[in-house]
């Protein structure tokens, strides 16, 4: 008999990525399309600039920057579920109070605990714990849990905007503050395990002969090295991989943020430019989906490759964008390469290093994702109040996203560490 027995009819892996689809879905109420929906806003009551609007997601980038490196080995060891519940937990009340707020300080601190804890909690604990259920399949996992995130893109700009519309910005924040608790909270700590090895599994639904992971684990060693974070750390290909999602979360993170209000500055009314940034939500999830289908092809590096340069073509759409059906044009192009490379960037760390210290490792690149997601908003913040314009800073995002892709290009893969990691039941 083999090393691996029959697979059973259901895996238990499906339903943690559906309950991490749900986490990835709340995330969204703290991500820049959204905020980028109450910019206008904010602008009206408040009279604070876009700069001033756009400190608030870098200094919760900043925090998430903060938080990941903590979290990470904690994932690794306890699993992510009390991390997504209690981040959920803390985001709705973080909502509520934006919901209540009346000064500039207390949306600077309200907003950046809450990215803080979208990007540097939710986030990782997800995306690590579904790479923990997967090795061969783990691509398409990914996709599948990233369309939580596309299907929040997708739906809440234009949701948030109606409700604004009908009752006002700070209905609309009681309203992502249910929705938090809904989706974020409860599923997660009923169904979001940690690993397969606590029910006897292995990842991708294979199981041990009569229960045991002795042969079994040896089996997935051979498949999947894993290595330790302080392995990674002294590799070429780690530092390579974290310059190339770190320029794409530069990049990427100031795009989502004022793509509404650049669409609305050349000419599209509130509501068109919500929908075609929920039509280009669409679009990305087909990319996320399409991702786990090159992923298995190409690899992930080889995928994020094909994102980036992807992406840097669909930001010159977006600088060419006049009528509403550039803006469909640019939701398209756009879409679908955003949600290769977003999809490719949460894979990508596993399959070069394996899931052991995936927490610990992504925990420890996240600062360097983060602090740049955090720069990138704030510089095309202060393009627009210099030049009236955001041209001065997409033309340096879209450069961004290709220098990002010669990263990968040249991010071989190292050789296998001599001690490898081995695979726990925790």
């Amino acid at each position: 008999m083999t090393a691996l027995g029959r697979r059973p009819r259901f895996f238990l892996g499906w339903t943690v990525v559906a309950v991490a689809a749900l986490a990835s879905f709340t995330q969204v109420a703290f991500f820049n399309p959204i905020l980028g929906v109450f910019i206008p806003e904010f602008e009206r009551e408040f009279g604070w600039s876009r700069t001033e609007i756009s400190a608030a997601v870098t200094l919760g980038s900043l925090i998430g920057a903060l938080m990941a490196p903590l979290s990470g080995p904690l994932i690794d060891r306890y699993g992510g579920k009390t991390f997504v519940a209690g981040g959920a937990l803390a985001m709705a009340i973080a909502l509520v109070a934006l919901a209540n707020m009346q000064a500039e300080w207390q949306f600077f601190v309200i907003y950046s605990v809450g990215r803080g804890l979208a990007s540097g909690i939710l986030a990782l604990s997800t995306s690590v714990t579904v790479s923990k259920w997967f090795v061969r399949r783990r691509g398409y996992a990914i996709g599948v849990m990233t369309l939580g995130n596309r299907a929040g893109f997708a739906i809440l700009p234009i949701g948030v905007q109606l409700i604004i519309d009908a009752s006002g910005w700070r209905t609309a924040a009681y309203a992502l503050a249910m929705m938090v608790v809904t989706l974020g909270i409860l599923p997660a700590l009923r169904w979001l395990h940690p690993r397969p090895e606590r029910f006897g599994l292995l990842p991708d639904g294979d199981i041990a002969v009569e229960g045991s992971l002795g042969e079994g684990a040896a089996a997935l060693r051979r498949q999947e090295v894993s290595w330790t974070r302080a392995q990674a750390l002294r590799t070429r290909a780690f530092w390579l991989v974290t310059a190339a999602v770190s320029l794409q979360n530069w990049a990427g993170g100031a795009v989502n943020l004022h793509q509404i209000p650049h669409l609305v500055d050349k000419g599209l009314e509130p509501q068109a430019a919500a929908l075609v940034i929920s039509v280009s939500a669409v679009f990305a999830g087909m990319g996320s989906l399409l991702e786990g289908v090159l992923d298995s092809r190409l690899g992930a590096r080889r995928t994020m490759v094909v994102g980036l340069v992807g992406a840097s073509g669909g930001m010159v759409v977006l600088m060419s964008v006049d009528s509403v059906a550039m803006g469909f044009v640019f939701a398209a192009t756009y879409g679908v390469t955003f949600g290769l490379m977003v999809t490719s960037s949460q894979i990508v760390f596993a399959d070069y290093f394996g899931r052991e210290a995936l927490g610990a490792i992504r925990g420890t690149a996240a600062p360097f994702q983060l602090t740049l997601n955090a720069i990138g908003p704030i510089v095309a913040g202060v393009a627009f109040d210099l030049t009236g314009s955001y041209m001065a800073a997409f033309i340096p995002f879209t450069i961004g996203y290709l220098v990002a892709a010669l990263c990968l290009v040249a991010a071989a893969r190292p050789s296998p560490p001599s001690v490898p990691v081995v695979v726990s039941d925790a």
